[in-house]
């Protein structure tokens, strides 16, 4: 076979998933942050330390849960189409279209066209595009990151859109580690704590990953 392989529901392994674009905005602010922490609003010096935990934890809560929190662009590539169904990583799908492109098999050249023969499956958990009915998807030339599928992923654009265990796991996580800010504590290796991975059981896919 070649470097990528039939996995379940009859899909071929990413070639890759990346995000595109940064949410604009972090599910809390570093006031809320300080807030959980009771530290003072007018003390400021930790502000930019704060931000950079903000936004360490929900990257941590996004891999962990393999969600979107805050509106992101992504993007995933294949080297031809799959059977049946492509998931859209990293749920919950927004509104906006999802754009497919490839190179089809009948060109030598890297010059993908649009295709919109697809239906969005927007009640799956992932959310899944699949060709029309009767349909099948197009046949691409094959070689690596012939199949493009561009899409919006998060809750909305505003940290009040994202779910309440996501936000307080985000504030847990920035609490732990600005107040332990070694990898490793006197005692040993702590795992994240309890709190943490009781709030992630909540918001995760399950069997999804």
């Amino acid at each position: 076979m070649r470097y990528y392989e039939f996995i379940q529901r009859g899909n071929l392994r990413y070639r890759s998933v990346r995000r595109l674009q940064e949410p604009a905005v972090e599910p809390v602010s570093v006031s809320q942050a300080k807030e959980h922490l009771r530290i003072d609003a007018s003390f400021s010096d930790d502000d930019i330390y704060l931000q950079t935990l903000i936004t360490a934890a929900r990257v941590w809560v996004e891999n962990a849960a393999d969600r979107t929190l805050i509106r992101s662009q992504w993007q995933i590539k294949f080297d031809m189409f799959p059977s049946n169904d492509i998931e859209l990583r990293r749920p919950p799908l927004m509104s906006d279209p999802v754009v497919v492109t490839y190179v089809p098999s009948n060109t030598g050249n890297y010059a993908p066209v649009a295709f919109t023969d697809f239906r969005t499956d927007r009640d799956s958990e992932p959310q899944v595009i699949r060709p029309q009915w009767n349909g099948s998807w197009p046949t691409a030339r094959g070689a690596e990151n012939d199949v493009t599928i561009t899409y919006w992923a998060g809750y909305g654009e505003s940290g009040d859109d994202v779910p309440a265990a996501a936000r307080h796991t985000i504030l847990m996580l920035v609490a732990h580690w600005y107040t332990a800010r070694e990898a490793v504590t006197p005692g040993g290796m702590n795992p994240v704590p309890m709190g943490v991975e009781a709030l992630m059981g909540t918001i995760n896919w399950g069997q999804y990953r």
